[in-house]
């Protein structure tokens, strides 16, 4: 049914040669247009991230950037690291409501900051690590 009205509107135009030409013109301008909008947002995006790497880099190259960046990796090696089995684990233990009420708030709240931001180092002698004994001798009251 939609072909037979495309061809009998090809048909009608066919036989009016004077709207024939004002309808190519008409499709050809159209064509143009399209393309030349495209090509000019092709552009405009290319532009964009081309002053986007340029501001960048020229940010990132200034003294006054590199010098922010110097002052915040000292600042960042001051910084205590996470030990992530303690922290995991004390974490996980504070997550029941029997320690809560066992012990004061403040002492389960420093144990998890001795547990995630001190460092101990591993003490571990085959099987036997110092770490894992005091994991589980949580119930004894002792801190992590």
């Amino acid at each position: 049914m939609n072909q037979n009205i495309f061809f009998e509107l090809l048909q009608k135009l066919k036989q009016k040669p004077n709207l024939m030409r004002k309808l190519k013109i008409f499709a050809v301008i159209g064509v143009v247009g399209f393309l030349i909008t495209g090509g000019l947002v092709i552009w405009a995006g290319i532009s964009a991230v081309s002053y986007v790497t340029s501001t960048t880099n020229q940010a990132v190259q200034s003294p006054l950037t590199q010098d922010h960046i110097a002052k915040l990796k000292t600042k960042a090696q001051g910084l205590p690291k996470i030990q992530a089995l303690n922290c995991w684990a004390k974490a996980q233990s504070l997550l029941a409501v029997q320690p809560w009420l066992e012990r004061p708030a403040l002492d389960n709240l420093v144990n998890l900051k001795v547990a995630c931001l001190e460092q101990k180092p591993a003490v571990c002698d085959g099987k036997d690590c110092e770490q894992i004994k005091d994991l589980m001798n949580t119930a004894e009251g002792r801190t992590i």
